[in-house]
Parts: C-alpha cells; sequence; structure tokens
C-alpha cells in the first residue's frame, strides 16, 4: 500500500506552485558532471529564496560526486564532528549510536542545525542514496509560518524569544545559550531544536510560549511531508526552514548524506537567509509597549 503522506493546504498559502500535490511539479531535474545547466541554477536560487528550500534531482548515481559538485554553489564546507574529510555527515541507523540524531532511526522533531554554534551553516543540504518502503519520512517546517503565527496570538511571548538568553542547549561539556528569533537588518531568522539527544533549559516566563511552538510544529496542516528518493537533494535556507523526519525501523537501511555551508558564494549573495516577517521586531515592541 502507498505511504500517505501529510498535505498542508496553508504551507505555502500564497505559493500554489509550491503546495504538495504540485511538489513533484517542482522538482528540478538536471544531468550533472561538473556543473548545473544555468536555468537549473537560477530556479534552484529562486526556490530557496522565495520559499526557504529546493529539491534536486540529478539523474546519476554517483551520490557523494554530485553533492560534491553541487555545493559549490553555496560558499564553504561548514565541518563536523561526525563529518568525513569533505564535510559530509552520514544520516543512517547506528546500533552502537550514543544517541545523535544522524545515528538513530527515532521521530527526529523540527529543529535547525548548529544548535551549539556561534554563527550556524546558512545551508543545510541532505541528499538521499537509500530511503526506506514506510517511515523516514522528511519533514519541514517554515519559521515564517510559525513567526507571523505568534505574532497575531502572543506577541509578547515571541517578543520575549529575542532575548538572548532565551534557550540554553547542552550535551556534555558542550553549552551554547542564544535566542530563538533574531532581526538582521530587517530580515528575521530563527534557531530552534528540542529533541533527547541534548539538554535544553528555558527561562519559566518562556515555558507556555515554546508549549505553542512545539504543539503548532506537530500540526499537519503546518508542515510538509514528502519522502526523499534516491538522488534527491533537499537544499535548505537554515535560517528559516526546520526539517525533521518520521521514524522508521532501524534494520532497514536508509541514508542520507547532510552538509552544512555558510553560504559565501556568488549565487548566495541572492538569498536574504530568513524571512521578512508580517511585524517587525519594533513593531512588536510598539504593540507591546516596550
Amino acid at each position: 500500500m502507498k505511504e500517505k503522506t501529510t498535505k498542508s493546504d496553508d504551507y505555502f498559502r500564497d505559493l500554489e506552485d509550491f503546495s504538495e500535490s504540485n511538489l513533484k511539479a517542482n522538482i528540478i531535474e538536471a544531468k550533472i558532471t561538473e556543473n548545473l545547466s544555468e536555468p537549473a541554477i537560477a530556479q534552484m536560487f529562486k526556490q530557496v529564496d522565495r520559499v526557504g528550500f529546493a529539491i534536486v534531482e540529478l539523474k546519476s548515481e554517483n551520490h557523494k560526486e554530485n553533492l560534491l559538485n553541487i555545493s559549490k554553489y553555496f560558499g564553504d564546507v561548514i565541518k563536523h564532528e561526525h563529518s568525513d574529510k569533505n564535510g559530509i555527515v552520514p544520516v543512517k541507523p547506528n546500533e552502537n549510536s550514543p544517541g545523535y540524531v544522524n545515528t538513530t532511526a527515532t521521530e527526529l522533531p523540527l529543529h535547525t542545525d548548529g544548535s551549539f554554534a556561534l554563527d550556524p551553516p546558512k545551508i543545510v543540504i541532505l541528499q538521499c542514496e537509500v530511503p526506506v518502503p514506510s517511515g523516514g519520512l522528511t519533514t519541514i517546517g517554515d519559521g515564517k509560518l510559525l513567526y507571523d503565527f505568534l505574532a497575531r496570538t502572543n506577541p509578547r511571548g515571541l517578543l520575549n524569544l529575542f532575548e538572548p538568553d532565551t534557550m540554553t542547549v547542552q550535551r556534555e561539556k558542550r553549552k551554547s545559550t542564544k535566542p530563538i528569533f533574531e532581526e538582521c537588518g530587517g530580515i528575521t531568522r530563527i534557531r530552534f531544536r528540542w529533541d533527547d539527544a541534548v539538554k535544553i533549559s528555558i527561562k519559566p516566563e518562556d515555558l507556555a510560549t515554546i508549549e505553542t511552538i512545539k504543539s503548532f510544529l506537530r500540526t499537519p496542516k503546518n508542515l510538509l511531508q514528502f519522502k526523499l528518493k534516491p538522488g534527491q537533494i533537499l537544499i535548505m535556507d537554515n535560517s528559516r526552514i526546520l526539517h525533521g523526519r518520521t521514524a522508521f525501523n532501524k534494520v532497514q537501511k536508509r541514508r542520507l548524506n547532510r552538509i552544512w555551508f555558510d553560504g559565501k558564494s556568488n549565487g548566495s549573495q541572492k538569498l536574504n537567509f530568513g524571512f521578512y516577517p508580517a511585524k517587525t521586531l519594533e513593531e512588536l515592541k510598539k504593540e507591546c509597549c516596550v
């Protein structure tokens, strides 16, 4: 039986061409040796700029080579403690996993990457090598939709999330304390994580707002879920798009490759990295009489 994915009529409310029913039509298909065609490059950047992500399907089975070829459009690689010499992190189940999210088969809640980094990666790319028959759906959510929802329903709570000590993430000796939302020259960026692989601390006055965020990110109409196919590459603006996955059977050999970039390239200069909110930080302050 074909696995049902989550349909969202509201996710791209003003972007009908990116509704899930038309997701397949918006996948950028390309043959790649060393360079993408100019039209494919233009479409890729246009989609990331408009909605925060793009899917490129490369007609070649040389997965890692394809990934490294497409990588050059997004600046320098940011290496991770689990990455190989090229900066690629394998995302696959590991029976001896110490609990890192890239080595488990459990559900992974929506998050942005680089929770311990002073400056998180601007671009996160996931490439599918081996999918699984059931489960393991890629899930994405839009930080702009979340922000605008909070601005309408809880502006005071949202304003608090700009405080520099909003959220502390800790694992062993690594620790980072940051706001969830930041404003950078009129553009708003999100940083969020909530899973069992780390210890997360929140100020008591922000707990109710965090529960609202978690509920929003679990609500099907606010999500887009799909199964990446072998060769497909998901490119995300990590300052806007949150991503995760549904659980799957750990004996199934699901494998993805992940790589981070700083976004400093000629093409990436066209990207804002973040989103323009319905209400700016200054407007929130005025509304809340700060």
